[in-house]
């Protein structure tokens, strides 16, 4: 019986595999000119109008994990769920990442996503909703399991508004309201009009069912000319579509990303081979990164009509770039690549991390809390530029451990990394006392006190007085060269819960800038594991060559 039940699953799941693969490429096929159309049209979506190409890539990554479903472009899949909702609900697209959920449903414990039938069938998921919503009644800390539970069923949810065309592409009818409306159920407008918009949505959907292609490139035309024409006033500028269009399809981020590996593998040559043009081809490099990831930064800034800092995914943008705009400065004053170097492997490691670490990346309204934009600008991007210049300090501490490593020979340059390394702290303290001082002010503004023992403020306040006990053992003789950086590398820990650690796993008035508990990531524990084995490493050499000089 279990292998008559193997063989079935494994018929379903060939089936599914073809099935998916014959739609990629008929769907494929579609109009182009009818895509780009269709991507620039205007939805409201998470409380901001946004074009049909960013809704559809933040579903799918809500939904899926993943912008993309096949590699096959992110508007042509939601439009491919919309046109065949009962092919879809078949597809196993909800992600389920946690382990014990999926025991909990009665899945594969292999088995990554379910599809929206199995979970309908089951009825699992929703049984489970009703303890969690008393426990959240009742004010009472929800598990890992409740949190991972809740997520399923927003996915679930994601999932079942797009198969029901639940899409508000209709600007409301009146300048006065600010809720858009169903595509389905345009009411407000005359009822010819709300029959032509119906009208142009059925076109479009019969048209991509049956995947003619010169009736998409049709109604596609139609569907945008009627939406904006319903009220012009309330729909979006062209312009600002089209950028929010090219920041998707350019990814700044991917692109700087790319330049400072380039940079850093460039900078390594360099020090490894004594080659001149390493170092010119890094500082290229850095500078092309550089200007991508300014890019990036700007275009958040238009489309958003804020500063990038009022989620955890835009921190993470944001550190790299000042810990890259101080490298770039001391660079210019001392005229070394040991900046570049380190700057390069930060902001690199850091931006591919925005991909890994499971965040929000979509540009979204700023929370009730955040709505004092003064404060938030100067409060969160002074006090990110510290996590920037530290994480730039631990980077150095590290290149001065691996020099430090090295037999002999190199004692000019351990004084010369000893030297950078205090300045890149000195910076960093300054930033992050200016930013705990700003942030009590804030906080008056905001909840009516300066200091209130937050999760948050206790940790940046336990981080500044660790690095200003280093700055001042180094002051008064009590810590030199190797002691500096690994008392450094150790600060990066309470760094980490500082930014990371509270926003994700305590609970405080700082939740906005992360989520719910979620399970500590593996690259994080295999990152801590080697950073105890580095320190101990180089901790134990510097043991040996005290004793060794003592004697």
């Amino acid at each position: 019986m279990s292998r008559m039940l193997r063989v079935s699953g494994l018929v379903v799941a060939l089936l599914v595999v073809c099935s998916r693969a014959v739609w990629a490429e008929q769907h494929a096929q579609w109009p182009r000119m009818a895509l780009e159309t269709l991507r620039r049209v205007a939805i409201q979506h998470n409380g901001r109008n946004k074009p049909l190409d960013s809704f559809a890539r933040e579903t799918l990554q809500l939904i899926t994990g993943k912008p993309r479903v096949e590699r096959v472009d992110p508007v042509a899949t939601v439009l491919a769920i919309i046109a065949e909702p009962e092919h879809w609900q078949q597809v196993p697209l909800i992600a389920v990442p946690f382990v014990p959920l999926r025991d909990a449903l009665g899945i594969d414990r292999k088995t990554t996503h379910v599809s929206h039938n199995d979970l309908v069938a089951t009825r699992k998921l929703m049984r489970m909703l009703p303890a969690i919503v008393q426990k959240q009644q009742h004010d009472e800390k929800l598990s890992m399991l409740d949190n991972e539970t809740m997520d399923a069923f927003q996915r679930f949810v994601a999932l079942s508004g797009v198969l029901e065309q639940k899409l508000a592409l209709v600007p409301p009818s009146s300048v006065s309201e600010r809720e858009w409306l169903p595509i389905l159920q345009p009411q407000g407008y005359p009822l010819k009009q709300q029959e032509a918009i119906r009208e142009a949505w059925t076109q479009l959907v019969n048209a991509l069912h049956a995947g003619d292609a010169q009736a998409i490139q049709a109604s596609s035309k139609r569907l945008s000319e009627v939406l904006r024409e319903a009220n012009r006033a309330a729909y979006p500028a062209t312009w600002r579509l089209d950028l929010e269009v090219c920041y998707n399809t350019v990814a700044p981020f991917h692109i700087a990303r790319v330049f400072y590996l380039l940079a850093f593998l460039s900078f390594c040559l360099s020090f490894m081979m004594s080659a001149r043009w390493g170092a010119g081809v890094g500082m290229g490099a850095l500078w092309a990164g550089y200007a991508s990831h300014v890019v990036g930064i700007l275009m958040r800034v238009v489309l958003g009509g804020r500063p990038p800092v009022s989620n955890f995914f835009e921190t993470m943008l944001w550190l790299p770039f000042s810990a890259m705009t101080l490298a770039l400065i001391f660079d210019r004053v001392y005229r070394v690549r040991y900046f570049g170097l380190a700057a390069s492997l930060l902001a690199a490691i850091t931006l591919f991390l925005t991909d890994y670490v499971p965040l929000d990346q979509s540009i979204a309204p700023v929370v009730a809390v955040l709505h004092s934009n003064l404060w938030l600008t100067i409060h969160v991007l002074t006090i990110v530029a510290s996590y920037g210049a530290l994480a730039l300090a631990t980077v150095l501490a590290h290149v001065y451990g691996v020099v430090y490593l090295r037999p002999r020979g190199v004692q000019d340059t351990l004084v010369a990394l000893d030297g950078f390394l205090y300045r890149v702290l000195q910076v960093g303290v300054v930033l992050l006392a200016g930013g705990v001082m700003l942030g009590a002010v804030w906080a008056n503004a905001s909840w009516g006190r300066y200091w209130g023992w937050d999760p948050k403020e206790t940790w940046a306040l336990i981080t500044l007085l660790w690095f200003l006990a280093i700055l001042h053992g180094r002051f008064a003789g009590w810590l030199t060269g190797i002691g500096v950086a690994l008392s450094t590398i150790s600060g990066f820990f309470l760094l980490l819960m500082t930014y990371y650690g509270v926003s994700f796993y305590l609970v405080g008035l700082h939740s906005y800038a992360g989520g719910h508990a979620k399970p500590l990531p593996l690259l994080l524990i295999a990152y801590l594991m080697a950073e105890c084995a580095f320190l101990a490493v180089v901790g134990a050499s510097a043991l040996r060559r005290n004793r060794a000089s003592s004697v």
